[in-house]
């Protein structure tokens, strides 16, 4: 195995990453969710996020907005 092999990131997080920065409000978060269940056998999303955030891949900011609004955003 080369250093390139062993840095290169993984593809289908960092599409799921930039789809996670692009979501704007509970529904695009929502409608994402549902098709990452439907075709994928990745964690739920809710896992995905948190695991992101452990390994630092994405931000507080962004981890704690996407995480309420899975957890409670669509509440009034």
């Amino acid at each position: 195995m080369t250093s390139t092999q062993l840095t290169k990131p993984r593809p289908a997080e960092d599409t799921l990453i930039d789809a996670l920065r692009g979501c704007s409000d509970v529904n695009e978060l929502k409608t994402l969710e549902k098709r990452l269940a439907s075709t994928t056998d990745a964690p739920p999303l809710f896992t995905w996020i948190c695991d992101l955030l452990a390994a630092r891949r994405i931000s507080r900011g962004l981890a704690a907005r996407l995480l309420f609004e899975l957890h409670d955003g669509g509440s009034p």
